[in-house]
């Protein structure tokens, strides 16, 4: 993963946590706000982690329906 996607899944990851610890200590105004920006913040590191392309991906090949690039012994059997 890059270091600006690993960026971002920290700063989401951070403000989560926050978010989580601290939401009923911030206020009303700024729990609302927090609430709010979640999802947008974990959809943008959705979408930064998914088009990530610094490490290759192998092709499947044809027949194969699934298969893992991390673990070679995990493949399809028929």
């Amino acid at each position: 993963m890059s270091s600006s996607s690993r960026f971002v899944v920290g700063f989401v990851t951070l403000f989560l946590v926050v978010f989580a610890l601290l939401g009923p200590f911030i206020g009303y105004s700024g729990a609302w706000l927090m609430f709010g920006l979640s999802p947008f913040l974990v959809i943008w590191m959705v979408i930064r982690v998914l088009k990530d392309t610094s490490q290759p991906v192998a092709e499947l090949e044809e027949g194969d329906e699934w298969g893992y690039a991390d673990r070679p012994d995990l493949r399809p059997v028929w």
